[in-house]
Formats: structure tokens, sequence, C-alpha cells
């Protein structure tokens, strides 16, 4: 501790001196001396560095797209909603109305609600039409891709009015759900 005192003590004689001299000198005088090297150093700086490229390099990276696997729990050529339509089911309450509505057969299978959700899908009534989910992909929402095959109007046997629908099984997800509709055209009806 004493050491360190005599170190400081010497520092203090070495710049008496100087100190006396900035006193001497007028605080107007100070500032501007202050204020021109401010400046003279300052600038330049400024000027040096503001050109230079940014080490961050800053990339639009696409967002990643997981296709999502799904089950088919059951299909339809007839079904009493006669409307374009999609459906998310998330209770096992809703499952059972829309198995009834539908009139599948059997009893709707068993869907742990907890971890899955039930999209279904309605064409309407369309001639001789059918409907099937395509695919399903997550990004930044999720995608369900629904394929609509309609017969083309080049055909010249009679077409039947159909109500098709698919009902399949997903994992849910937090990822708000959008839809897309893929028309492609089916060969005549046999």
């Amino acid at each position: 501790m004493r050491r360190r005192s005599n170190v400081l003590q010497r520092y203090s004689k070495i710049l008496q001196p100087y100190l006396k001299a900035l006193h001497a000198v007028p605080q107007e005088t100070l500032i501007i001396i202050g204020t021109a090297l401010l400046v003279g150093v300052g600038i330049p700086v400024f000027f040096l560095t503001r050109n230079t490229p940014s080490p961050i390099v800053i990339i639009d990276v696409p967002p990643v797209v997981v296709t999502v696997p799904f089950t088919k729990l059951t299909e339809g050529k007839q079904s009493v909603i006669a409307r374009r339509v999609n459906y998310v089911l998330t209770s096992p309450t809703e499952l059972n109305e829309l198995w009834k509505t539908v009139d599948a057969p059997g009893k709707p299978p068993k869907v742990d609600f907890k971890t899955h959700a039930v999209i279904a899908v309605f064409a309407g009534q369309e001639a001789s039409a059918s409907i099937a989910v395509a695919k399903i992909e997550d990004s930044k929402t999720r995608m369900v891709s629904i394929a609509i095959a309609r017969p083309s109007t080049l055909c010249t046997k009679t077409r039947t009015v159909a109500s098709p629908y698919q009902i399949i099984a997903v994992s849910a997800t937090s990822l708000p759900l959008t839809h897309e509709d893929l028309a492609t055209t089916a060969g005549c009806p046999k």
C-alpha cells in the first residue's frame, strides 16, 4: 500500500508543472482547443468508417417448407353437403356428427385430438368430380393443397351429379391454416 502511495506522489510531482500551465490557460481557450480536436479527429473518423461495409451480412432466407403426413379416414362420392367447403374438426363429437352427416360406413376411427386434427374437404355438387387432399405443407402457414378433378367438357357420355368428399387426420398445429384448390381434368366417365 505504501509503495502505491509513493508512486502516486511521484506522478503528481511530475505532472504538477503541466497542471499549473493548464490552470493558467483561460477556460474559453481550452474549450476552443477541445472543440478543434473533436472536429479535427471526429469528422475524418466518421467519414472513413461510414462507407465501410458492415461485417454483418443479411441474407433473405426462404422459409423452410416441411411436408406433413396425413391419414385418409374415409372418402365418398355422395354427401349431403352440396357446396364446396372445408372443415377442421377438433373434437370427437364433431367427428361423430360429421361421420353421420356424410353417412360414412361404420363408426369413425379413434383420433387423439390432443395431438391431431381432422380435415374434411367437400367438392359440392359436381358432375362426375372427385376431390382429395393432394399434400399438406408447413412453412409460415399450414397449406392444404386440394385436388379437384372434373371430367373434360369434351366428354359425350352423360355425367352423373356427385358430391364427393374426403376426410383425413393430420397432426395438430398452431400455424394458421390456408388452402389452395388444384383444378385438374379427369378422363371421361365410363
